[in-house]
């Protein structure tokens, strides 16, 4: 429970803060760090960002400062779902179902923070079910609008608040049978 949540309730924010920032700054589409510190929603958790789920190798390598007190939530591997993106899926239990077989099919979900190999955690998203608007911008490509319903799965890693001075971050993660590649790089310092 950091900070008085649990781990999905944080992967919840984690989400929102993801789908409701902006493509054109969004951090999960940056690959140098220039947009890290965008729209990050809480003074005790840092958000970072892998990269979209594609069959591309290449991961980005980003540069950022944190904030020295802050812990890190780092998504090595995750999915989502909603009707906005995946019409086909017509009620809550195939969003759920979705974003479950997804996750499923994970074949890589490696984290290492600064030599040290960590071991990701699954986690569900906490309620399983949580609302929220999507921008007419978004990271997704889908018409934005009202309040819709979201399903999230996936492995984390929850660091506590690292040390002053600079860190190494990486993790990446694949899925369905290795087609789709996720993860980042980061060069982190800490002030």
């Amino acid at each position: 429970m950091p900070y008085g949540r649990t781990y999905g309730q944080w992967t919840v924010s984690w989400w929102k803060w993801f789908l409701s920032t902006p493509k054109s700054v969004n951090p999960v589409l940056d690959y140098t760090g220039l947009h890290a510190s965008i729209n990050q929603p809480s003074e005790d958790v840092w958000f970072l960002g892998g990269k979209l789920g594609d069959e591309s190798q290449r991961v980005p390598t980003r540069s950022c400062v944190i904030p020295y007190g802050r812990s890190v939530l780092i998504p090595v591997i995750n999915c989502e779902a909603n009707p906005l993106e995946y019409p086909e899926l017509i009620n809550i239990q195939e969003l759920i179902n979705h974003v479950r077989n997804d996750e499923n099919t994970i074949v890589k979900n490696d984290c290492i923070v600064n030599d040290v190999k960590l071991l990701p955690q699954r986690v569900r998203s906490d309620p399983v079910i949580f609302d929220m608007n999507i921008p007419e911008e978004n990271v997704v490509n889908v018409k934005g609008g009202g309040s819709t319903v979201v399903s999230g799965d996936g492995y984390w890693v929850f660091l506590k608040p690292l040390s002053l001075g600079e860190h190494y971050i990486s993790f990446s993660g694949a899925c369905e049978s290795g087609r789709l590649i996720s993860g980042a790089n980061y060069n982190v310092v800490v002030q």
